[in-house]
């Protein structure tokens, strides 16, 4: 547990999904689990938008800034990191419209295995 409260939980998962991260969104931010069920499970890929003001990063399938980096466990104090550019196998992530795909431009959805 790190001096700010913040717990990160290692979940094993079951695919590598980024086959290349250029960048994630700096500092970090603990999951919003308004909504979320704790103990449930949040998977890489997963859209997500967040605010800077106040460190918090939710799911969102209306105007997501970037993709979940790895699963996480949902929990009051978890970490997550954002990826903002990059390439991931768009097939072994949850299923995203083409509609929110277009409104992260910097990252590319690979359809390779």
């Amino acid at each position: 547990m790190s001096k700010l409260g913040l717990k990160k939980t290692v979940v094993a998962g079951d695919k590598t999904i980024f086959a290349h991260v250029l960048e994630t969104a700096l500092g970090g931010f603990v999951l919003d689990t308004t909504g979320l069920t704790v103990g449930d499970k949040v998977l890489a890929g997963t859209a997500f938008s967040y605010d800077e003001a106040t460190r918090m990063a939710k799911p969102d399938q209306v105007n997501p800034k970037g993709l979940l980096y790895e699963d996480v466990v949902i929990d009051s104090a978890t970490s997550v990191d954002i990826v903002l550019r990059g390439t991931v196998y768009a097939n072994r992530i949850p299923a995203l419209t083409d509609a929110l795909k277009a409104k992260m431009p910097q990252i590319i959805f690979s359809l390779s295995k």
